[in-house]
């Protein structure tokens, strides 16, 4: 299974989304960020003295280059953190999820009104993943189809996808009563974050020849038609 490994191509970028209020439903529910933050901050669910403050991350990713030869297929993804810097007062502090910023205010850039969850593709959201402070190489796995359909589609399409990481006590809507953080290195730090893609292209599928079916194993290259057999 060939793997691949992509830093930050192109116009790549990561972002986090600062929102604060003395409100947690108010800091929570806002449409939008008060600042677009280029540091190594991605999440963050934290209360400290009256007031609540949540960052969520982008990472916007440039596929306009040729990355791959042809078209591929995705048959999974990971997220490679690095200098990760983690607290968790609460149970689930240390856990963030990723999904597809299915409609970001402006395509191909970062905006504050990408703060706004309902952006994010709700199927999308990877499982809960627990990442340790300190740690080189900690790996999110992108393990859901959905969303690695999405990279798939911005990889062979030759375009931008945007992906929001979020803390899990945000995703949950948990108040914060403490400081609960997953920070790591930048797509353009010195230890990047880096996507790690497993793939299949097309021309490794088996194909069906004039004379009928093959004797191997036939699975479609998009994912549509016949089913493995």
């Amino acid at each position: 299974m060939p793997i691949k490994t992509i830093t930050a191509p192109g116009d790549s970028k990561g972002v986090n989304l600062l929102k604060s209020n003395s409100n947690y439903n108010t800091a929570h529910d806002a449409t939008a960020a008060a600042s677009v933050n280029t540091d190594n901050k991605f999440t963050l669910h934290a209360k400290a003295g009256s007031n609540y403050f949540i960052r969520r991350g982008v990472l916007l990713y440039d596929f306009r280059s040729t990355i791959f030869p042809g078209k591929i297929r995705i048959l999974r993804a990971q997220l490679i953190v690095n200098n990760v810097s983690e607290l968790a007062p609460q149970t689930g502090g240390d856990k963030v999820r990723v999904a597809w910023l299915f409609n970001p205010n402006t395509f191909g850039d970062t905006h504050a009104n990408d703060y706004n969850k309902a952006r994010y593709q709700a199927t999308t959201y990877t499982s809960a993943q627990q990442v340790n402070n300190g740690e080189d190489g900690e790996i999110i796995n992108l393990d859901n189809r959905k969303l690695l359909n999405q990279i798939q589609k911005a990889l062979n399409q030759k375009t931008y996808v945007h992906l929001v990481v979020r803390n899990e006590l945000d995703y949950q809507d948990t108040t914060a009563t403490g400081n609960n953080r997953a920070w790591f290195d930048n797509l353009d730090d010195g230890s990047p974050a880096q996507l790690r893609i497993f793939y299949r292209t097309f021309s490794s599928y088996s194909r069906i020849g004039k004379s009928g079916f093959s004797g191997t194993d036939i699975n479609p290259p998009n994912g549509v038609g016949f089913g493995s057999f």
